[in-house]
């Protein structure tokens, strides 16, 4: 009912707070804002110009015509990027295979930090409230420190106006899939020296389709009643405010989200499931146990200050809590264990605080040879609970230091490079578990050995520190060519879960234990991007080369757990590992309103201690869209429809214990129209995903152990109402 509230108080203001002056105004601006290709400079943001990187971004446009389930999603349709899919709510951003705690998502300056080591963790952003995304595909521990290695997704603050006005947009979702509706509400305001924007977002989505009537699993075949995914609802429920000043040599923002989600898993996402568990409930939308919930929120601020005409100080400080819950009945693994008094149904508890800081000196940004000075702090607080064990309580801290140069040695040959040295510590709480050690007393074990086993954690303390540090070029000997090349060493702290996790993790079927040996990862690796632009003809070459000294990977130990209904104890390990691959896009406009694209994504990667591939490595897939466009009778009106092919070829390289996956070939549909209704203006998105309905199995995907097809045809419907 609150939310509902705020929805309405928004939307009410839309109609009611636009003074005359305004509204001529935001009529004049509506040209400004709703072309599909908008081109903006971001102040204090130095990554783009120095970083010799493969970049890709993206406006606002680009998110609402690529629009899918979720963020992730829809980064998904650009090449080099995939997502691993928690149904069809959540997901997590995967660069060139590497994904979990390899890719950092930066919000606003700051690392987004939440429980992203488990398979079955999804994103928590709001896309509606996101404008502007930077893609950096390579290492970028450089910029960002730990966690950076494979690649970050940078979200961006919105772009201001320069002149006084009111404006938003409400925006209402439906997919048929799954049966979503949602809605979006923005509302902003520019007055002289101040800026503010606020949105609302709820969607609600009820049990996904699938192509098939029965999934075999195993020696099981178990049933999909309705061809639906039963228990695979969730809802979204997402707040957002950001405020800018802006007052002659000073900027200054303050952005506050708070996102909260809660999906439903299928029963036989969390040990095998009772027929009797699999039938249908009389409801589609309801989220019964096994669920999880979580709620992030967020507190950025971020402030520029203009020294002197050659130097800018920058200051990004950040408080974020994570929040997560997976609920299930509560089902003894032990003989002689009770349910708990309070909360007898919460099986794992996940509170994770972190707080960030980042500085940066910026000088002769204008000069023929700029530099930037950056010191960065993160400290973190984990605290767990529920009736099952598998990671304990941390504490970790890291701060680092770098140093960044641009030199301009000619009009077309631009040297970029940097170092940076970092360290870091973390606490581990130990943990005894009484109820483990009576249980195998009982089962026969000696005392010694119980005590043994209950030991699930152990008190840690782990000191951390390495260099990272890239060399680079940009180099454009004419209006159409350009070539960038980029060599980085990056590196990677062990995970509290790689370090010191014990216990049965029902999200991925094993007994997952970690390794307080493990020391921090170290990659090197070489990119290049090549790209040639035409008048009707433009390629794009992105292809990369790494080599891990020390990659950490989970591997079967072929020892049984003694844990019940636990089976094989996976163990953390590490390992010299190879990768290589890259991507290709070529675009051909064929005409005035005809153009077609086409793009190759491939990875290559190997375990070179045990000559496995590396787990969830995506399969090769190349896309190919043909477009038509055109404009109507009037200045703000036009259209675009397009068909794309998406063929994803087999992935038969695969790690020990998983499983091949068949490729496919999947057709979509869509269209974009901006229109007048009246005195109003309307965007309107329409696209058919799976056209054919075809049922496939994503390598990727949260449910691909359970030989689970991805979600069947979907008919989404986006309109968006700018005011």
């Amino acid at each position: 009912m609150k939310i509902l509230f705020i929805l309405l108080l928004l939307t009410a203001g839309a109609t009611a707070s636009v003074h005359p002056a305004d509204s001529a105004q935001a009529a004049d601006t509506l040209h400004y804002l709703l072309p599909e290709v908008t081109v903006q400079a971001q102040r204090n943001r130095p990554f783009d110009r120095i970083s010799s990187l493969p970049v890709v971004e993206i406006s606002r446009s680009y998110l609402l015509k690529n629009n899918a389930t979720n963020f992730v999603q829809t980064l998904a349709s650009l090449p080099g990027i995939a997502s691993m899919d928690i149904g069809a709510g959540f997901s997590k951003p995967v660069i060139r295979g590497l994904g979990f705690n390899r890719v950092a998502v930066v919000d606003r300056g700051i690392v987004q930090q939440h429980q992203q080591w488990g398979a079955d963790h999804g994103l928590e952003i709001d896309q509606y409230d996101v404008d502007n995304v930077r893609v950096h595909k390579g290492p970028m521990s450089l910029f960002f420190g730990s966690d950076a290695m494979g690649g970050v997704i940078e979200i961006l603050p919105p772009h201001v106006p320069e002149n006084d006005m009111f404006w938003g947009d409400a925006t209402l979702i439906g997919k048929s899939n799954n049966a979503l509706l949602g809605a979006s509400v923005m509302a902003s305001r520019k007055s002289g020296s101040l800026f503010y924007r606020a949105r609302a977002t709820v969607q609600s989505y009820a049990d996904y389709r699938i192509p098939t009537d029965t999934i075999e699993y195993l020696t099981w075949r178990m049933p999909v009643h309705g061809r639906r995914m039963k228990n695979t609802a969730g809802r979204e429920v997402d707040l957002s405010l950001s405020v800018n000043y802006t007052h002659e040599k000073f900027d200054g923002w303050l952005h506050v989200s708070d996102i909260f989600g809660k999906n439903g898993y299928f029963p036989g996402a969390h040990g095998m499931p009772l027929l009797s568990r699999l039938k249908p409930d009389g409801s589609k939308r309801n989220v019964e146990m096994p669920y999880a919930a979580s709620n992030h929120f967020k507190l950025i601020s971020n402030s520029a200050w203009q020294l002197s005409a050659a130097s800018q100080l920058n200051l990004d400080l950040g408080f974020q809590q994570n929040h997560r819950e997976e609920l299930s009945p509560f089902h003894t693994h032990y003989s002689n264990q009770q349910p708990p008094v309070a909360d007898p149904d919460l099986e794992l508890r996940l509170r994770l605080q972190t707080f960030s800081a980042n500085v940066r000196l910026l000088r002769d940004e204008d000069k023929r040879w700029s530099k930037t000075y950056g010191l960065s702090a993160e400290a973190q607080h984990n605290r767990v609970g529920g009736y099952s064990f598998l990671l304990p309580g941390f504490e970790r801290f890291s701060a680092g230091a770098y140093w960044l140069n641009r030199l301009k040695v000619t009009e077309t040959f631009l040297l970029t490079g940097g170092i940076r040295y970092d360290a870091g510590s973390m606490r581990v709480n130990g943990y005894d578990d009484p109820v483990l050690a009576d249980h195998l007393v009982m089962q026969g074990y000696s005392h010694e050995e119980a005590a043994f086993y209950a030991l699930r954690s152990v008190d840690l303390h782990s000191s951390f520190s390495d260099f990272s540090g890239s060399l680079g070029f940009a180099f454009s000997p004419g209006e159409h060519h350009s070539l960038k090349m980029n060599v980085g060493k990056s590196f990677r702290y062990p995970g509290a879960n790689e370090l010191a996790s014990n216990g049965l993790h029902h999200g991925a079927f094993r007994h997952e234990q970690g390794n307080s040996g493990l020391t921090p990862e170290k990659g090197y690796q070489l990119d290049l991007d090549y790209r040639y632009t035409g008048r009707k003809f433009r390629l794009t070459l992105n292809p990369f080369i790494g080599w891990f000294s020390n990659y950490i990977y989970l591997e079967p130990s072929g020892s049984w757990s003694i844990l019940p209904h636990a089976g094989q104890i996976y163990r953390y390990r590490q390992a010299e590992a190879f990768m290589a691959g890259g991507e290709v896009i070529a675009e051909l406009e064929l005409d005035e309103r005809w153009s077609v694209t086409s793009d190759l994504e491939y990875v290559y990667n190997r375990n070179l201690t045990d000559h496995y591939p590396l787990p969830f490595s995506p399969p090769t897939v190349v896309t190919t869209r043909l477009t038509y466009s055109g404009a109507g009778q009037d200045v703000v009106s036009n259209y675009a429809f397009g068909l794309e092919n998406q063929w994803v070829m087999e992935q038969n390289r695969i790690a020990k214990n998983e499983e091949r996956t068949p490729g496919t070939t999947l057709w979509n549909l869509s269209a974009q129209m901006h229109w007048r209704l009246g005195e109003r203006y309307v965007i309107t998105t329409f696209q058919i995903d799976n056209l054919l309905n075809r049922a496939f199995l994503n390598h990727l995907s949260f449910y691909r152990k359970l030989n689970a097809p991805e979600p069947g045809r979907n008919m989404q419907l986006i309109v968006k109402l700018p005011f």
